[in-house]
């Protein structure tokens, strides 16, 4: 599968709003918005034409990659600020994460098999694992303000994975 092209940015580092309509949410570093943040990407999910089950994939990612931003980034400190970029319009949903914490990078994973761990209650290591088996495209990096980035992209018509 082709990489998508990279977000316009302007000069702060936001992505360029030219015709594009964008959702910009920015929320401090506290666990306490992470309910708020999943319902906010599963309910734009669904009013951009992913049905629930897609939708609540897409929750979970951006769900999980906040988490990884929380604890891996900021390592658990409050008074931090996590900026969000949800750009619907196209053939896909992208959505982008901001933070000043710790930059994040994507490792070797190895395969899991999601139903054993279900099974097993595993929690808990998996949430990079996650995002990517739910997102069509996984990218970190670093955005034209300086801040750290990681970018999501779900098409709205998905192929198989591997296609």
């Amino acid at each position: 599968m082709s990489n998508p092209p990279k977000p316009a940015e302007n000069d702060h580092g936001t992505p360029s709003s030219d015709s594009r309509s964008m959702l910009e949410l920015r929320f401090p570093s506290d666990t306490r918005y992470l309910h708020m943040v999943r319902e906010l990407a599963r309910r734009l999910a669904e009013s951009t034409g992913f049905d629930e089950a897609e939708a609540e994939k897409i929750a979970m990612a951006v769900e999980e990659a906040t988490t990884n931003v929380l604890e891996h980034a900021y390592g658990g400190e409050e008074g931090h600020e996590i900026e969000m970029h949800f750009d619907p319009e196209g053939e896909s949903l992208d959505i982008q994460i901001l933070h000043d914490g710790e930059p994040l990078e994507e490792v070797p994973m190895p395969h899991f098999d999601l139903d054993q761990l279900v099974a097993e209650h595993r929690t808990g290591g998996l949430g990079l694992y996650i995002m990517k088996e739910m997102m069509d495209d996984l990218r970190f990096g670093k955005a034209g303000s300086g801040k750290n980035m990681c970018v999501m992209v779900r098409y709205k018509q998905r192929k198989t994975k591997g296609e």
